[in-house]
């Protein structure tokens, strides 16, 4: 599945009730334990925005965030700024951290883009170099964009139907 722009909207637009959250990569973040935190989501959803790098040879970013119900997450990795170089690869892990899904080079260019529904809980998603990168393509500069649309219980959307049911009748009499 390639990303697009018009793919990069779409993720930030499934949160388009909030304004996504921007956070700065640090470094000291190689490992699950070091996770940099990007934040709690809860219904409707949000989405949050990286920029990060990898660099030098051999550098991974991990990130942690949690979910408070069953959550659609789209994650797109892009170079920046508005760079085709570089070659990323793109993991998501549960609280383990076992590995849910990965993406080499689905998005634009070689960079990675990956979809999962996953229930209520913490993630993490890692940033890397491609299996297949050079020297020219293993550091870079990037921006992870993540949206996630949290899917409502069944038992609410059907509190929420039988409210706009009564408002409806009121209205009528």
């Amino acid at each position: 599945m390639k990303f697009s722009l018009i793919g990069l909207a779409g993720i930030v637009a499934a949160a388009s009730t909030s304004q996504a959250a921007f956070f700065l990569e640090a470094e000291g973040n190689n490992t699950s334990g070091t996770a940099n935190p990007v934040g709690v989501y809860a219904p409707p959803g949000d989405a949050f925005l990286v920029d990060g790098s990898i660099s030098p040879l051999g550098d991974q970013d991990w990130f942690i965030f949690s979910v408070t119900g069953p959550a659609e997450i789209k994650a797109a990795v892009y170079g920046r700024p508005n760079s085709t170089i570089g070659d990323s690869f793109l993991e998501l892990y549960d609280a383990v951290p076992a590995l849910i899904t990965s993406d080499d080079d689905d998005n634009i260019g070689k960079f990675s883009s990956l979809e999962a529904n996953v229930p209520a809980g913490t993630y993490y998603l890692r940033v890397l170099a491609g299996p297949r990168s050079t020297s020219i393509d293993a550091t870079f500069d990037y921006k992870l964009v993540v949206g996630i649309n949290i899917v409502p219980a069944p038992g609410s959307l059907c509190v929420a139907g039988l409210g706009g049911l009564m408002a409806a009748r009121r209205k009528r009499s």
